[in-house]
């Protein structure tokens, strides 16, 4: 049992209505249910009772519902104790990728001024760069964090805190282009013109060693702009290196081909010489639970629009 859960459960035991307590924790309905067995499971006795749609507690439940209120009280007041411990009077600068805006990283202003508005004792700077140049400017101790896109590596000095991860998809305009293939290697981008969110020697360590290693080239440009990579791609014939996301309305399979062997990560890229360790965990904290909370939602929006029901 983990305190994720313990929370999910009890605002469920609160609200005796999974819908409900799902709309008000910002998850699926179907995730609170599959917490909830899990739970179950590991317990070994069963929670709920379930007679004819009324939810109820069990002996079980009735009594981890108090003592779990208890729990997370006494933990939400020592987080909160230790949070304004860590935010007075601190400073934090940090690098935001200006490719990360507004598709990856959504909402990001507001939740940087929910930030703010939650620890107003930081002096919370942000400054918008190309990828490369956040990382390279983390690296040197510049900035104290940065958000960044990166298949992972290993950074002398710096520390990753991964908000999420996605396969890598090559997106192309001809549904012929590798065979109609949905999965390639390195290999076959030899020679394809290519472009890319930041450069392979910064950006994508692991491929750029594959490459330089099995003398693989291939034309590649450095295109920040998100809306300025799909117009090339579409209208030069250029594959772009994108994230891969199923989930939206315009996904087509027949342009776009995944990178088997290779991933994508979306975090916070933190210098381990410069800054206040602890500011940066709560830091990254804050702003993936703000995340994890969006894509929750829009996960779920996104799902009742695809069945046609809640």
């Amino acid at each position: 049992m983990n305190l994720m859960q313990l929370r999910y459960f009890v605002k469920t035991a609160e609200c005796l209505n999974y819908s409900r307590a799902a709309e008000e924790l910002l998850i699926a309905r179907q995730s609170l249910r599959q917490s909830i067995a899990a739970l179950e499971e590991e317990i070994g006795k069963p929670l709920f009772s379930n007679t004819k749609n009324h939810l109820a507690l069990t002996e079980y439940g009735a009594y981890l519902t108090l003592a779990g209120q208890e729990v997370l009280q006494a933990f939400d007041r020592m987080e909160e104790g230790l949070s304004q411990l860590i935010s007075r009077s601190s400073k934090l600068n940090v690098g935001f990728s200006s490719t990360l805006a507004p598709f990856i990283l959504p909402n990001t202003d507001a939740f940087l001024r929910a930030f703010r508005a939650h620890f107003p004792d930081v002096q919370l700077t942000v400054r918008q760069m190309l990828n490369d140049e956040v990382i390279e400017a983390v690296s040197s101790g510049e900035l104290d964090a940065g958000f960044v896109l990166q298949m992972p590596c290993e950074r002398p000095g710096c520390r990753m805190d991964v908000f999420r991860e996605f396969e890598v998809a090559l997106d192309h305009a001809d549904p012929e282009l590798f065979g109609g293939r949905r999965r390639v290697g390195p290999q076959d981008l030899q020679g394809v013109s290519c472009l890319g969110m930041g450069s392979l020697a910064v950006t994508t360590p692991p491929l750029w060693e594959v490459c330089q290693r099995e003398g693989i080239s291939f034309p590649y440009r450095i295109v920040s702009d998100t809306l300025d990579a799909f117009y090339q791609m579409k209208h030069s014939g250029t594959v772009g290196f994108d994230i891969l996301k199923t989930d939206v309305p315009e996904f087509d399979w027949d342009r776009t081909s995944v990178l088997d062997g290779f991933r994508w990560e979306v975090g916070l890229l933190s210098s381990i010489r410069v800054g206040d360790p602890n500011l940066l965990t709560l830091f990254f904290r804050f702003m993936k639970q703000a995340y994890d909370s969006h894509w929750a939602q829009y996960e779920q929006n996104y799902s009742a629009a695809a069945t046609g029901f809640d």
